[in-house]
């Protein structure tokens, strides 16, 4: 074969192998470009689902945030109202919240009253004073609708519903625009309304404010009851702290009556203490004592007035005990005086003897005081008391009203007591000629001048008895 042909068939070899060589790359070529198309439609169909799985994790991120702000603004509920107990500082922080909470131009709360009307008891925002106390019949306007079905609601545009009462914004010249209201209930009994008037950042609250709305009613109603609760204990708890200052009083009156009269009555009159204690009285034998402190009307005037209290507290302390450690009554503080009374235990007991010993005991106790005042009051120090005693039947009752009496002792020989004391002269204790006669075997004592007592013909005899 020549060299000629050699090289076509050469040629040839090389020109097949070329075609071979284009279809492969051509083959490949369609085969690249369909894995690009492919990749292509993927990337696609990746961007749209990270694009749909971005919305959604956005939506669940809006959700979630919505109902984190809605818990924390229950939660700001629940705390605001719980610390509020007066039922009038409740309400208007029920509408200060929901206002609040609700991001609200305006807000009222309308209670039911006993004449099946609803009351406006807080209204805020522009012309809201001139609502308060006003009454809308059940079933009327929007409040009066929530009142009568129990079912909160949402109004959008108020003057495209036909339940809006626009006489309200006629007499306020406030303009309603979007509402929510829903009722408050208590043990499933509709009390009353509450609403919020205008979203402000938005033309119209939404479903979701909604359902806020009537979970903050259901803690208002909550709030409400505790208050009602507490009021009532409360009311219970001063009933209770009356009544047990009124068995306080009877019992001390009780203690009184057993000293002036027989056991028999008192108890009948315990058995009835609920009872009004009839006025009157009974005749019984006693000494009274008066005692008074010379001068000092004029010492505390020139006082201060904590001293002078601070004063009679120590002084009438002082005397109660020793009067009482006579087994005698303390009447009544007369001002600086006192009126003591010393009944006969039985026949054999010599009450007068003991009021005597007790006059004396407290000239002498007195002397002590005015030697520890001299230290430190010398306004005081110098005091000097008169005592005065009589002994004879007097009359021990109830005195006074039948809405304000006193168990005491009254008659002509408690006056003549009185006038006794008042001619005693200071540091002195002065008897009665029938109280003399009682102690004179025991005491010695100073005859003085009669004296003259009022509604008495004769003149009464006095003796004197120097203590110090």
């Amino acid at each position: 074969m020549s060299d000629l042909e050699l090289l076509k068939r050469k040629l040839q070899r090389e020109q097949s192998a070329r075609k071979q060589a284009e279809t492969l790359i051509e083959q490949k070529s369609r085969e690249l470009y369909e894995a690009n198309q492919e990749l292509e439609r993927f990337n696609g169909e990746l961007e749209v689902r990270v694009e749909e799985a971005t919305g959604d994790i956005r939506a669940s991120n809006e959700t979630l945030g919505q109902r984190v702000r809605e818990l924390a603004a229950l939660n700001r509920v629940a705390s605001a109202m719980n610390s509020v107990i007066e039922l009038d500082r409740l309400l208007e922080t029920i509408i200060d919240v929901a206002k609040e909470v609700m991001n609200a131009e305006a807000g009222s709360l309308l209670l039911k009253k006993e004449n099946g009307q609803l009351e406006f008891q807080v209204a805020t925002g522009p012309g809201g004073e001139q609502l308060r106390k006003a009454m809308i019949d059940v079933g009327r306007g929007i409040a009066g609708q929530v009142a009568q079905t129990g079912e909160a609601t949402r109004i959008d545009d108020a003057y495209c519903d036909h339940r809006f009462d626009r006489s309200f914004d006629e007499k306020t010249g406030f303009r309603t625009k979007s509402i929510l209201a829903a009722p408050i209930k208590v043990k499933d009994e509709i009390i009353g309304v509450v609403e919020v008037i205008n979203k402000i950042d938005s033309e119209a609250f939404n479903n979701q404010d909604l359902q806020l709305f009537e979970s903050f009613a259901g803690s208002a109603g909550i709030a409400m009851e505790n208050s009602r609760l507490f009021e009532q204990t409360k009311a219970l708890a001063e009933d209770l702290r009356e009544a047990l200052e009124q068995e306080r009083r009877l019992s001390i009156e009780k203690d009184k009556m057993r000293a002036y009269i027989p056991k028999h009555v008192v108890d009948n009159i315990s058995r009835n203490r609920e009872e009004k204690l009839a006025l009157g009285g009974k005749s019984i034998r006693a000494s009274v004592m008066f005692t008074d402190i010379k001068g000092f009307t004029s010492i505390s005037e020139v006082m201060e007035p904590q001293k002078v209290v601070d004063f009679l507290n120590v002084y009438m302390t002082a005397m109660t005990h020793i009067i009482q450690d006579e087994r005698g009554i303390v009447d009544k503080f007369i001002g600086d005086g006192i009126m003591a009374v010393f009944i006969p235990a039985d026949e054999d007991d010599n009450e007068a003897l003991r009021a005597v010993q007790a006059g004396i005991r407290m000239q002498g106790r007195l002397a002590e005081l005015c030697g520890e005042w001299h230290k430190t009051q010398t306004d005081v120090a110098q005091l000097n008391m008169r005592i005065g005693i009589n002994t004879g039947e007097v009359v021990a009752g109830n005195i006074g009203s039948e809405t304000r009496m006193d168990y005491t002792v009254v008659g002509d020989n408690v006056n003549v007591a009185s006038r006794i004391e008042s001619i005693c002269r200071p540091g002195e204790v002065c008897i009665s000629n029938s109280t003399y006669d009682k102690v004179k075997g025991s005491i010695t004592a100073d005859k003085l001048e009669p004296v003259l007592v009022k509604n008495r013909v004769q003149p009464v005899l006095t003796y004197s008895i120097v203590v110090r």
